[in-house]
């Protein structure tokens, strides 16, 4: 779905990843809403061997140095309880929580 994205429209995504060797170790992107000062960033994940080692916290920054190099002065995340602590260190401010369910006709 991400490579459909980018073809479509490169300039609204930006993926990163950060790897060992050859091995994929963490990954995230950024979505950046045309016309808003809005940058979403989605995906963070980092395998369980390698957390704990700052890893995530190098991308969500160079994420939201991207947002800034394109003028985005707003960033939105919808996290997990494990990250959450990692991204208010970063600065970001909880302004409302979500509850995800899941639709059952």
């Amino acid at each position: 779905g991400l490579l459909r994205e980018i073809e479509a429209d490169p300039q609204s995504i930006t993926v990163v990843v950060a790897e060992a060797g050859e091995t994929v170790v963490s990954a995230g992107w950024i979505r950046y809403q045309r016309g808003t000062g809005f940058a979403s960033l989605w995906g963070g994940s980092t395998l369980p061997q390698w957390r704990k080692k700052g890893i995530y916290r190098a991308l969500v920054a160079h994420r939201a140095r991207l947002a800034q190099q394109r003028g985005k002065t707003l960033l939105q995340v919808d996290c997990s309880p494990d990250s959450r602590p990692i991204l208010e260190r970063l600065g970001l401010v909880a302004v409302t929580t979500s509850t995800p369910y899941v639709y059952t006709p």
